[in-house]
């Protein structure tokens, strides 16, 4: 029984080695196959990833190429900008100037202003003084007219007595001058006194016996009387002699005058009127201070000594005073 066995077991062992060997075989087979096919799918790989990663050079090297394009459009848009940047720079540069310029004539202009409303309201004041003043000019001129019609009437007043004495003298046949310009009459003195004296010679009281009536009538008619205020009778000597001496006696002679026709011995006129002539008439001296001078330019002794009949016109002196601020005004 045991020796039956044993053979059985032999013959197993060597099925089995075979067994086992054509199955090493096998699977080396299937091994070379897997082998193969691993190394098979490892080049198609390689094959693939090799063409893709060219592929993907060629992109790489595109996209360099278009990075170094980028790059080189960037360093121009870096240039441009810095261009630019300094531009901008420069142009905010002319902008802080022109601002500090702005600001400056800003101030100016403030300052002009002001000035402007100062100049406005000095202008304003200087139109209330020019309006100020033409008012004080209305004023003035007013008063002026009122002045100038008070001395042209003086003036008609005085021309129209002139006037009247001319008249009268003729009418009364008496040989005077009466001057046109201020109605003095003048006589030599020695038509009424002796050389060197102050006493009325009888020829000359017969002058002014027929010559006073007619100028004081004149001078004292109710026309003439209320615009009379003074009758003067002057007395002149030549240049011989000195001053005080000649003063005496141009004064002398001009008393003796006034004298002898408010004395009761002149007949000419009434006591009323003697009485009036009083209150009006003067007798005045003026040595050689005033001397008559000839066409040479020498002085006329002969003219010089004279007595002069002269009149005053109430406010003559006030009237000659404005006709000759008139007369600077024009």
């Amino acid at each position: 029984m045991r020796a039956h066995h044993g053979r059985r077991a032999r013959g197993d062992a060597s099925s089995f080695w075979i067994s086992y060997s054509d199955l090493m075989a096998s699977m080396l087979f299937v091994f070379a196959l897997i082998l193969f096919f691993s190394i098979y799918q490892l080049v198609d790989l390689q094959e693939k990833k090799t063409a893709e990663l060219e592929t993907q050079a060629a992109q790489l090297a595109s996209q360099q190429s278009l990075l170094l394009d980028q790059e080189a459009e960037l360093k121009d848009k870096e240039a441009l900008l810095a261009t630019s940047s300094q531009l901008l720079e420069d142009q905010q540069t002319q902008l802080d100037e022109q601002a500090a310029l702005l600001a400056l004539t800003a101030a100016q202009l403030e300052e002009r202003e002001t000035a402007f409303d100062a100049q406005s309201v000095e202008l304003e004041e200087a139109r209330l003084q020019i309006a100020l003043a033409q008012q004080n000019l209305d004023a003035q001129q007013l008063r002026l007219d009122e002045q100038q019609a008070q001395i042209d009437n003086l003036i008609g007043v005085r021309s129209r007595i002139i006037e009247d004495l001319r008249d009268e003298m003729r009418s009364a046949n008496l040989d005077t001058v009466v001057d046109r310009q201020t109605g003095a009459i003048t006589f030599t003195s020695s038509v009424l006194f002796d050389y060197n004296s102050s006493d009325l010679k009888d020829s000359g009281k017969a002058l002014l016996d027929s010559f006073l009536p007619v100028y004081v009538h004149t001078l004292l008619s109710e026309e003439n009387q209320d615009y009379v205020a003074e009758i003067i009778i002057e007395g002149h000597a030549d240049m011989s002699g000195d001053y005080l001496s000649n003063l005496n006696l141009s004064q002398q002679r001009a008393l003796s005058v006034v004298s002898y026709f408010l004395s009761d011995e002149f007949y000419g006129l009434t006591a009323q009127e003697k009485e009036q002539l009083r209150s009006i008439v003067t007798a005045n001296g003026r040595s050689w201070v005033d001397p008559v001078y000839n066409e040479d330019g020498t002085v006329n002794m002969e003219a010089s000594r004279r007595v002069e009949f002269k009149f005053r016109l109430k406010d003559a002196e006030m009237i000659e005073e404005m006709s000759s601020i008139l007369e600077q005004n024009d």
